[in-house]
């Protein structure tokens, strides 16, 4: 046992001061980290909202503001619209899932002017159709363009403060290690052009495995939509129209590989338009697309896809104005999906694994016997001459003495929930340099307390990625 020597009453009080001041400077040190410190998320997809905020302060009107999520980022191409619709000027107003869709009415409403229409397009899907809100990915996008602060309400002021220690220390944490955020292909800022549209040469074609992405499943459940998200729209409705504005909703665009269960889109639509008090235009089931044009979510077109979405846009709002003028926009010919790239790797644990095939293509489902047993294994690049591409929900279950799992390059594709049931796993090491390699759901990590382990030259890149930020505090660097 400890015996120290008594200290004076003066030593003793200025410890207690001391300590205090400390305490007190913690805040004031992460304050300085957050908002003094040079953006370090500009380059990033977030990076854009600051732009498409400026936009429609500035567009000159009046204006069709099409308010979303990234669904709308990809499916619209603003100057064709605005080429069969000279009257409007464009704005892209639809930005990250993540952020939530009542963020964009927040940031949206104070700038509708007389004579707009607003569209909300929300992804179909239920974060989309909530008040969902994340403070992480907030703080990102927020970065250089904090007076945005301001246009929140004060609703979202507990989670923004909570997350803050948060957001400061990382930010410190990449400006002093040099990792300050330079993403690389379409998830960045550089991929939208003046008016908000993703526009990028790699969304060619659908690249998902089997064409679709199983993280996220299209249902047409009325209960999808919230009392809270309901609220809020009609609340937003209330207010632009009595600013001389008229809203509408439609339906984004839907991957028809992607859609599941009983309810139908007609009974969806009906439930929907009792439940708002302005229009649902279009018919939902022309909005409901083959895969061929999507990219590289349920919900992200290609470039060929957008043009056929921005078609059918335009003719609902020509319908919704009684404009008769003929819509000549040509469609394309839908791309063929990309092919698995050629890749061999480690595949000495091929046998351990359960595969499901599908075009040629294996998705990893289960663990044989041998792979129940194993403490480690490595997914294979292939099996019997057919390559290995997707990991499938619950396909390391069972493996109760399993402690890490090696994910190689060829891999492009993990189910939500891939690595529940192993209770001992408690590291995931990803070997793609890229997160546009790999794509994950919100799911990735249910049933697991593994952290996953990255390329450290890639760390802020996944980091930041539009798949992977949901985990990035979960996110760490590999070793060489």
């Amino acid at each position: 046992m400890f015996n120290f020597r008594p200290v004076s009453m003066k030593k003793r009080v200025l410890t207690v001061v001391t300590a205090a001041l400390l305490l007190l400077s913690i805040p004031a040190v992460l304050l300085g980290w957050g908002f003094l410190l040079p953006p370090q998320y500009g380059d990033t997809f977030l990076g854009e909202l600051k732009y498409k905020v400026q936009y429609l302060e500035e567009a000159q009107g009046p204006r069709i503001v099409l308010v979303g999520g990234s669904g709308v980022a990809f499916g619209v191409d603003s100057a064709l619209m605005e080429r069969e619709l000279p009257d409007y000027t464009v704005v892209n107003f639809g930005m990250y899932a993540a952020l939530g869709t009542t963020v964009m009415l927040d940031l949206s409403e104070d700038l509708i002017r007389p004579g707009d229409i607003v569209i909300l397009i929300p992804e179909q899907q239920e974060q989309t159709l909530s008040d969902f809100f994340d403070p992480a990915v907030m703080w990102q996008a927020l970065d250089g363009a904090f007076p945005l602060l301001g246009r929140l309400p004060g609703t979202y002021r507990s989670a923004l403060a909570g997350q803050f220690p948060y957001f400061a220390a990382q930010k410190y944490a990449d400006l002093l290690q040099g990792r300050t955020p330079r993403p690389r292909g379409v998830y960045s800022r550089a991929s939208f052009n003046a008016a908000g549209d993703v526009v990028s040469g790699l969304c060619s074609r659908n690249i998902m495995s089997g064409g679709y992405d199983p993280n996220t499943p299209i249902r047409f459940d009325s209960a999808l939509v919230t009392d809270a998200f309901l609220t809020r729209v009609n609340a937003y409705a209330r207010s632009v129209e009595e600013r001389g504005a008229t809203m509408w909703y439609a339906f984004c665009p839907m991957n028809a590989a992607a859609v599941v269960g009983d309810a139908g889109p007609d009974e969806f639509y009906d439930a929907l338009q009792a439940a708002l008090r302005f229009p649902v235009i279009g018919d939902p089931n022309q909005s409901i697309l083959e895969s061929g044009w999507f990219y590289d979510t349920n919900f992200h077109l290609n470039a060929s896809g957008k043009i056929v979405y921005t078609r059918l846009l335009v003719r609902n709002i020509k319908a919704v104005l009684g404009d008769s003028s003929p819509t000549e926009i040509a469609l394309p010919r839908q791309p063929a999906p990309a092919g698995a790239d050629t890749w061999s790797g480690d595949d000495r644990d091929a046998d351990c694994f359960l595969y499901r095939e599908a075009d040629g293509l294996l998705t990893v489902v289960g663990l044989s016997a041998g792979g129940l047993a194993r403490e480690a294994l490595t997914v294979p690049s292939a099996w019997n001459g057919l390559p290995v591409t997707a990991i499938g929900g619950g396909a390391f279950a069972g493996g109760a003495r399993l402690r890490e799992v090696v994910v190689q390059q060829n891999i492009t594709q993990i189910a939500d929930g891939a690595f529940s049931g192993c209770p001992a796993l408690d590291r995931i090491r990803i070997r793609t340099g890229s997160p546009a390699g790999c794509r994950v759901g919100q799911g990735l990590l249910e049933g697991t307390d593994a952290a996953v382990y990255v390329p450290a030259d890639a760390l802020s890149d996944y980091r930041t990625d539009y798949f992977w930020s949901v985990w990035g505090q979960r996110v760490l660097p590999d070793a060489p």
